[in-house]
């Protein structure tokens, strides 16, 4: 049983740890783009950090654009396509990997959730050199992404996180 007096801490992935608001900002504007809405990167980056559908949802509502419903399925794949191409140039934001390091070191309990996608945020926590101990909850394993809490109650429950 965890002594519930340990401090214990729950980080976001995506601008809090490595420094990739923008290279997802691009992929969006990039996989919009692919099913015919053109918005403005400014209006992109007010909604980064929601899951990709309410992004996607809020902007459209926002614009009053409209994409198929057979294009709506396409979008995540063309996100994670264009976040690929653009992954290389994320990074560590400054003392990230440290403090990673030491509260491993120092057996601070903590776990990472973020809105994205297994697949888009286990190169980044490679550069975080995060070890395949440490629980890690993404978009994947909850019905809703944030602002919804879903993520931070998972990742709470360490049992339920992804150990890579």
């Amino acid at each position: 049983m965890a002594d519930e007096n340990v401090p214990a801490f729950l980080f976001d992935l995506d601008g809090a740890l490595v420094d990739s608001v923008y290279q997802h900002v691009l992929a969006w504007r990039e996989a919009l783009e692919r099913v015919g809405t053109q918005l403005s990167v400014w209006r992109i980056h007010r909604r980064i950090g929601m899951s990709g559908g309410l992004l996607v949802n809020a902007l459209l509502r926002e614009t009053g654009h409209s994409i198929s419903q057979a294009d709506e399925p396409l979008l995540q794949t063309f996100h994670a396509e264009a976040y690929a191409k653009l992954a290389p140039q994320v990074r560590p934001l400054p003392g990230a990997v440290e403090l990673l390091r030491y509260l491993s070191v120092m057996k601070v309990p903590f776990a990472i959730a973020t809105s994205g996608l297994i697949d888009s945020a286990r190169p980044v926590l490679g550069l975080l050199a995060v070890h395949p101990s440490i629980p890690v909850v993404t978009r994947d394993q909850v019905r809703h992404a944030k602002p919804d809490p879903d993520l931070f109650f998972y990742g709470c429950r360490p049992a339920r996180c992804f150990h890579r």
